[in-house]
């Protein structure tokens, strides 16, 4: 299956900027998936602490929140990408070609513009953590960190979006 996936990103995505995005998004997804696998290990270490000496990491709760944010978002660019959202059809499983094609081009502009607007307040929030010093309460990791990444994140997501669209509103070739 991944290498459908692979194989058709490059097949669709052409050129210096197209291999330029699709290079960002898969290292956000990369930086995603390690950061799954750190909390994963993470939370074995403090469970087997927790089980054998009775000492858990200290925060390991607040780190896993932490970090979910901000794996769940660097996830989503490259989600988009290679469009795997979900998507509900129920109403246009028998629209015409053209009806679906103009509803996902909107979809991606709308998508788009959210997910600028997300980047943007993110990053407001990040200048406001930053500034007020805000820290988690056992630990004091400061949040503002975890931000950066995610207002990042959906930046790229923006960008994916509106290359996304413009890929749909090009004509269509054959293989």
């Amino acid at each position: 299956m991944t290498e459908v996936v692979v194989s058709e990103i490059r097949s669709r995505h052409q050129g210096p900027a197209g291999r330029l995005l699709i290079a960002l998004c898969k290292a956000f997804a990369i930086g995603s998936a390690l950061l799954l696998l750190l909390m994963a290990g993470m939370s074995l270490a403090s469970i087997a602490g927790r089980a054998l000496i009775g000492k858990p990491i200290l925060g390991d709760y607040e780190l896993v929140q932490v970090m979910s944010a901000a794996a769940v978002a660097m996830a989503l660019p490259y989600c988009q990408l290679v469009r795997g959202h979900v998507i509900v059809d129920f109403f246009t499983a028998r629209a015409p070609a053209a009806v679906n094609r103009a509803l996902d081009i909107a979809a991606n502009l709308l998508l788009a513009l959210v997910a600028f607007l997300v980047a943007w307040r993110v990053g407001r929030g990040v200048l406001d953590l930053w500034r007020s010093a805000d820290a988690t309460m056992l630990i004091g990791f400061p949040t503002w960190t975890v931000y950066v990444p995610m207002s990042l994140s959906f930046l790229l997501l923006g960008i994916a979006a509106l290359f996304t669209a413009w890929q749909d509103l090009r004509p269509r070739t054959s293989p």
